[in-house]
């Protein structure tokens, strides 16, 4: 779907091109990471309340975030501490195509308070991922789901997927609605970037999707 608002993404394009990534989410399996081998050298990407994880935050070059802004003070004053870090580059979702920030109803943050944090404002749709993200919107239901289409684009050709649980929070309990959209994003990349290895670090709801590594601390 063509947007309106994310030319100015243009210039992310294959800024990466054949390094490796790093997306830290906040899924319960992230208490179990510990430093990839050479991870030094690749690029690290994080989601909304990763500022939970100073050990993470202090080594992020992308941060992105979203929702709740206007609704929860504490997450408010999170991200805008986050975003002032000189190592981070930071996007924000703040645009859902057909609807303003205020019908959307989860706190978005305005465009206009995300260029006043220094943050690169995005717009989502909630059907379709794309491979060009800027002229076409990203798929959204999940900050997590931007920053893969935001990822692939910069041209990395392998991804680390760190906290990525699917919404896990229990022996017994998954965001069926998250698996769903996983699974659509897993037929997208197996489409459009067939060559880019994604690898589950102790992966819970996603084990078996993509390749799988354990690692204890």
């Amino acid at each position: 779907m063509e947007s309106t608002f994310n030319k100015h993404l243009e210039k992310y394009k294959n800024i990466h091109k054949g390094k490796t990534a790093i997306l830290f989410a906040t899924g319960p399996s992230i208490n179990e990471y510990k430093s990839l081998e050479n991870s030094d050298d690749f690029i690290k990407f994080g989601v909304n309340t990763i500022y939970n994880f100073p050990y993470i935050l202090k080594e992020l070059d992308y941060y992105f975030y979203g929702s709740h802004y206007y609704i929860d003070s504490s997450h408010r004053e999170n991200i805008e501490k986050t975003c002032s870090l000189k190592n981070i580059t930071s996007f924000a979702s703040a645009y859902e195509e057909g609807r303003s920030h205020k019908d959307i109803n989860r706190g978005n943050i305005t465009p206009e308070r995300a260029l006043e944090l220094g943050s690169e404002p995005f717009e989502n749709n909630l059907s379709i991922f794309t491979n060009d993200i800027a002229n076409y919107s990203t798929l959204g239901h999940s900050i997590i789901f931007p920053i893969m289409q935001f990822i692939l684009y910069m041209g990395f050709t392998k991804i680390y997927l760190v906290g990525c649980d699917g919404g896990f929070t229990s022996t017994d309990s998954y965001d069926m609605h998250l698996l769903y959209w996983w699974n659509e994003c897993k037929k997208f990349i197996d489409i459009y970037y067939p060559n880019v290895e994604i690898i589950s670090v102790n992966p819970v709801s996603l084990k078996g999707w993509f390749k799988d590594i354990i690692i204890n601390i």
